[in-house]
């Protein structure tokens, strides 16, 4: 099962995705920088986030050195379901906030289903989904995209 953590503290978010009991990626979200620190077993990076939409959100996902690398948008008057765009790569994603909040990401199409996790926010964050687990969702995207290329490359001969 995989699972999202939600640990906040003034200023800053702290989410931990966990399979199987192991964490896999860590985001540490900063809303006066707009920056998400964020840690895989292999790799850590930074990703700046900036709002760039005028009349919907669409926020800008920058690499640490400032060169925009993707960017996600909300569907039309939600704000539990859109796409995060990484590297010329579509991924859907929605929020199902039930009872239990999941969050589903799906490859181009919402028929590819390629993630889902169980959200645990405190109390009172579901309202702010936009704003705090945006930077979650796009570092799940990042991390899928991670996950892609190593698939994609060919395995070094000994």
């Amino acid at each position: 099962m995989n699972v999202v953590i939600n640990k906040s503290s003034i200023g800053n978010e702290e989410y931990i995705l966990q399979e199987n009991d192991k964490t896999i990626l860590k985001v540490r979200y900063r809303k006066d920088l707009h920056t998400a620190r964020v840690e895989t077993v292999n790799e850590q990076r930074i990703l700046i986030i900036e709002n760039e939409g005028l009349l919907r959100i669409r926020l800008a996902i920058k690499n640490e050195y400032g060169v925009v690398i993707g960017q996600m948008t909300f569907d039309n008057w939600s704000d539990s379901h859109g796409v995060v765009q990484i590297e010329n790569i579509r991924y859907r994603f929605t929020v199902n906030s039930k009872s239990s909040p999941e969050l589903f990401i799906y490859k181009d199409t919402s028929r590819n289903l390629i993630y889902q996790c169980n959200l645990s926010f405190g109390p009172g964050n579901e309202s702010q989904l936009k704003e705090q687990a945006s930077a979650f969702i796009i570092s799940i995207a990042w991390y899928l995209h991670l996950k892609a290329i190593e698939e994609k490359k060919p395995e070094l001969a000994v």
